[in-house]
């Protein structure tokens, strides 16, 4: 009887072990890179599939994130697309000061999925106009319940949306750093040339010590010619410019939530 019970108990325990990560574990601790809330993928395609989505993220600081679960309503009320906003926020995931990063939230009860998109970068890689390229790469295989061959297209897809905004960016960044340094460089050309100007002007002064020195035939005439210029007093007016405010988001972009979903 003991050890039938001790074999049960076994049981119990394996079997909960086995089961899959529930809303309630979402709740503490860190997101890793790919959470299989729903218990759709083997332990070994989740590995591989948390390796590849790491070296993306670390590679274009952009981190891309992928939970899956049975049915998004046990995150809270609303839609899909707040669950999605609420998971990145509840967790901080994301690169940089702006949170760059993607996620894309899989829901298995209603087949729903939503993609959420934060951060400058983030948003300058993945615009609107690529949600269709995005969910080409996964929705095919995922109409055949492929769900591994769905994530690792869809992981592929996002790395290569990311090579060319990281080079565009990259791109923009030397080229307002050139602009900066453009500008300096002509203002020191233009300061050289007008004190150039004015030390060849000069060259024709010759130095007068007494004011009758700076008479000539048309001056009035002068009954005190002994004065001399002992001090000279400059007045400088300073002028205060007016601050602007460029308006936007800093990071040069859209910096907050953006996506895109749908059913599959």
């Amino acid at each position: 009887m003991k050890r039938k019970l001790a074999i049960s108990l076994l049981l119990v325990l394996v079997l909960s072990l086995a089961l899959p990560l529930s809303a309630s574990a979402l709740s503490g601790g860190n997101l890793g890179y790919v959470t299989d809330s729903a218990g759709i993928l083997t332990a070994e395609q989740q590995a591989e599939l948390e390796s590849i989505a790491a070296g993306i993220s670390e590679r274009y600081q952009c981190g891309v994130y992928i939970v899956t679960t049975q049915d998004y309503t046990e995150f809270g009320r609303g839609s899909i697309e707040n669950c999605a906003r609420e998971i990145f926020d509840r967790y901080l995931i994301g690169f940089g000061e702006t949170g760059d990063g993607i996620l894309f939230l899989v829901s298995m009860a209603e087949r729903d999925f939503y993609i959420d998109v934060h951060g400058s970068f983030g948003n300058y890689a993945f615009p609107h106009r690529v949600d269709d390229t995005l969910d080409e790469s996964f929705l095919p295989s995922f109409r055949e319940n492929d769900w591994y061959g769905g994530f690792k297209a869809y992981l592929t897809t996002v790395e290569q949306l990311l090579v060319p905004a990281e080079r565009e960016a990259e791109q923009e960044k030397l080229f307002s750093a050139g602009k900066g340094v453009g500008a300096v460089v002509v203002g020191l050309l233009s300061a050289l040339g007008v004190t150039g100007g004015m030390k060849r002007k000069m060259k024709t002064a010759v130095e007068k010590r007494d004011a009758d020195d700076y008479m000539t035939v048309t001056s009035p005439h002068m009954r005190v010619v002994q004065d001399h210029f002992l001090n000279r007093t400059r007045t400088v007016q300073v002028v205060q410019q007016e601050s602007r405010s460029s308006g936007g988001h800093s990071g040069g972009g859209f910096s907050g939530h953006s996506g895109h979903g749908g059913k599959f």
